[in-house]
């Protein structure tokens, strides 16, 4: 009996495990407005060009573009309950690693989705005002503790001039 409990539990879990597949909805980079309870995520642009003049002038790294625009990177997966582990708790997890115009990385700590799916974080240009950016983005198991890169976001900035996409050094070999 005991056997048939155990052989029982497995195919359990073996069956939940399966059902833990995670697909990306988007990705990308632009303005967004996301509102206070992070239920909601509107993108209202999106583009491979920006301009870092207009964004700092105009308050859209602060999120006071147009009054609440912000310019920021996201990705949007399936709702966190369609993906929970036994203990309820949401199994997948993201971070991302930016890469900037000079080569210097910079690696996020792992986040937790938003409940509709879908997360986001401000894009902090620093003192780059030209060049090209890549955000490699990676899902979590928290369960399994395995990663996987899921989507690259590649943007160009330029300085108050419009640019030419130019984003070739980043190719995949």
């Amino acid at each position: 009996m005991k056997r048939i409990l155990l052989l029982a539990s497995l195919v359990l879990m073996f069956l939940s495990a399966k059902g833990q597949n995670w697909t990306l909805i988007d990705t990308g980079a632009g303005l967004i407005i996301a509102d206070s309870n992070n239920t909601r995520l509107k993108i209202v642009w999106r583009s491979s060009v920006w301009d870092a003049r207009d964004l700092h002038e105009n308050g859209a790294l602060e999120g006071k573009y147009k009054g609440n625009q912000l310019f920021a990177a996201w990705i949007q997966g399936p709702e966190t309950k369609e993906y929970l582990n036994g203990k309820g708790i949401p199994v997948w997890m993201y971070r991302y690693k930016i890469t900037c115009p000079d080569g210097k990385t910079i690696e996020s700590e792992l986040h937790d989705f938003f409940a509709p799916g879908f997360s986001y974080f401000a894009i902090d240009l620093g003192t780059y005002t030209e060049g090209v950016w890549k955000i490699e983005w990676f899902i979590h198991n928290r369960d399994t503790g395995q990663s996987s890169a899921v989507a690259t976001t590649l943007f160009q900035t330029t300085w108050g001039k419009q640019g030419k996409k130019s984003v070739d050094s980043f190719r995949a070999n």
